[in-house]
């Protein structure tokens, strides 16, 4: 996903949190020396739970889903065991092509259910594209649901229903570009319910941005939730299963003038008892200076937002001068009390990204994560 370039509107206010990076940088994974083949790459955000007894277990990974386990951030080893892997199925209504791990929830440590970005490029199988080309043609993107029952060692499709959420149009209704539910952040618990965004790229009427999920079961693929109209109505129906009304599957894009690119991860500040949203983005000052990096955006409720705010300048996509870019920033504290890490506890967080050598303004498999100290403090 290629971020667009955004000014600041008129009506922009500053975040309720303020967020800086502090002190020096380490590695939570070097490609060079961890990777167990030449495309076993950080190709996610940070996601982290605690296994029940007390392992951590960390997915930052590509289609072959692998993990780091530890007993804490710290003691993080790159495990070569391939811990989910999609069957790349030909057949865009199967909804099990190439899958990413992209959020995980577990509310006991040893059962533990997945949110996969699914990916289905019909152009790999041979079907005639549209305008686009490229890794962009023939895009159809869905979010499913797969579980672990050996605390995250291992995981499968969820079934009979995988599909968590999908646009109201079939694969080859979409092929002039890339179209779907994409890049889940983390999961959230909020006021009796799990909450979780996703960027949405869809033809119309559905408008562009990221939306809001909900579910009270998320043992249930089927019982999540859009925000739309103040409330969360949308249901998502697979289009393969007959025919869909995609006027009741439309969701609201959450503050489009704040969250103006993917958000990549969501935790909630105990103390202050707001949200913080990372995203990585490119904008341009008032004075006509472009700033791209990682910035930031804070909640009280998950709807309404305050920011964005730059906390961390960096190269990202599309910088061609740039012998590494940014991608996939998350907001993490490593030592929180939640099992699921959806909290920031006190004053001090890691900001985690991953970093991509490049090579002829070309991205190579050389990808690192890295770890920078933030400090948070309420203005």
């Amino acid at each position: 996903m290629i971020a667009a370039t955004a000014s600041a509107p008129a009506g922009a206010s500053e975040p309720e949190l303020r967020l800086a990076t502090e002190g020096g940088e380490t590695l939570l994974f070097d490609h060079g020396t961890e990777a167990c083949e030449p495309w076993d790459i950080p190709d996610t955000p940070t996601r982290a739970f605690r296994e029940a007894n007390g392992t951590l277990r960390v997915f930052q990974t590509t289609f072959r889903n692998r993990a780091a386990v530890g007993a804490d951030f710290a003691s993080l080893r790159h495990d070569c065991r391939i811990a989910f892997q999609g069957r790349d199925d030909p057949d865009p209504a199967s909804f099990d092509h190439r899958g990413w791990i992209a959020a995980t929830w577990t509310g006991d440590g040893k059962t533990v259910f997945a949110i996969v970005h699914d990916e289905y490029h019909g152009e790999r199988f041979g079907a005639a594209c549209g305008a686009e080309s490229g890794p962009l043609a023939c895009w159809y993107n869905a979010l499913t649901a797969a579980v672990s029952r050996d605390g995250g060692a291992s995981f499968e499709a969820v079934r009979p229903r995988r599909l968590v959420a999908a646009v109201p149009f079939r694969a080859e209704e979409t092929r002039d570009g890339h179209a779907g539910y994409f890049e889940p952040t983390n999961i959230v618990a909020h006021d009796g319910a799990l909450f979780m965004m996703a960027n949405v790229v869809s033809p119309p009427p559905q408008r562009a941005g990221n939306c809001l999920l909900r579910t009270t079961g998320i043992e249930d693929p089927a019982g999540w939730r859009a925000f739309r109209d103040g409330g969360f109505p949308t249901r998502f129906a697979d289009p393969y299963a007959g025919a869909v009304d995609g006027e009741a599957q439309l969701c609201d894009p959450i503050a489009p003038d704040v969250l103006r690119w993917p958000v990549t991860s969501l935790v909630r500040h105990v103390p202050s008892g707001l949200f913080v949203a990372t995203m990585k983005g490119r904008t341009t000052d008032g004075d006509g200076r472009e700033r791209t990096g990682v910035f930031y955006a804070t909640s009280r409720d998950l709807i309404d937002w305050r920011g964005p705010a730059l906390l961390f300048e960096a190269p990202i996509a599309g910088d061609c001068a740039a012998p590494a870019t940014l991608a996939y920033p998350a907001l993490i504290d490593t030592g929180s009390e939640s099992r699921n890490f959806d909290t920031l506890s006190g004053d001090r967080a890691t900001l985690t990204f991953v970093r991509t050598h490049r090579k002829a303004c070309k991205d190579t498999p050389d990808r690192d994560v890295a770890m920078r100290p933030v400090r948070i403090t309420v203005p």
